[in-house]
């Protein structure tokens, strides 16, 4: 009995710590993508020079596409890891927000697959009969200068179920209610500004993602350094 115990605070331990990486891992991969990969290669006024950008770039191209199947696999494993520490306050709901996680995860690589497919339009012209190839051209810049408007779907999955992690966190006390229910907001934010992008009148709300990065910064430092203490004293 008291070895399951201990092996049971070993795993909340160290799910409590991939948590915390993946959350860091999570924030820093997508704002290193926009940062050095998207606003490098996408010019959304203008379809064609995007696609001229991403030829000359072939490279940082499939670096983004990469990172981002990477980061599909990340975010599963931060569904696994979160479930593992909330599992115990409502079982049926950490499941459900493990599903839509995985949704998540799954909409995202589709959408990296679709990038890539859409960059194949842009090397098939020459095989492609009885269309012009410019017309190829602008079809394929038009489809990469819809990556951001894409991301936004699995967006909503986001804000979704990190709201319903959160709120199992704040039932929990095992990360400080200033941060978990800062995280409910956070990600109620996130789900707002998702649906307004998809419906094409959240252009200009970007700064309703800031809570969001700053949330999943400060969580992830406070569940790897701060984490494996709190598990120990709660399970004292």
């Amino acid at each position: 009995m008291k070895n399951q115990k201990i092996e049971n605070e070993k795993r909340t331990i160290n799910a409590a710590i991939v948590a915390g990486i993946m959350f860091l891992f999570n924030l820093i991969i997508p704002t290193l993508g926009y940062v050095f990969i998207q606003s490098k290669l996408y010019t959304e006024t203008d379809p064609l020079q995007t696609v001229i950008n991403v030829t000359q770039n072939q490279s940082v191209f499939y670096l983004g596409i990469i990172s981002e199947l990477i980061l599909s696999v990340g975010l599963v494993a931060l569904a696994y890891s979160l479930y593992i520490l909330v599992r115990k306050i409502n079982k049926d709901l950490a499941i459900f927000a493990v599903i839509v996680k995985s949704m998540e995860a799954a909409i995202m690589a589709m959408v990296a697959l679709i990038t890539y497919l859409a960059f194949q339009l842009i090397g098939s012209t020459e095989s492609i009969e009885n269309v012009n190839s410019s017309q190829l051209h602008l079809l394929a810049g038009i489809i990469l200068n819809k990556h951001s408007l894409l991301n936004s779907i699995p967006m909503i999955f986001l804000g979704l179920e990190m709201v319903i992690f959160n709120l199992l966190l704040l039932r929990s006390a095992l990360v400080p209610k200033l941060i978990s229910g800062f995280g409910v907001l956070s990600f109620a934010l996130i789900f707002i500004y998702s649906i307004l992008s998809i419906l094409n009148i959240g252009n200009d709300l970007m700064l309703l993602t800031v809570p969001s990065f700053l949330y999943e910064l400060i969580c992830g430092i406070w569940l790897i350094t701060k984490g494996p203490g709190r598990i120990r004293l709660m399970k004292a």
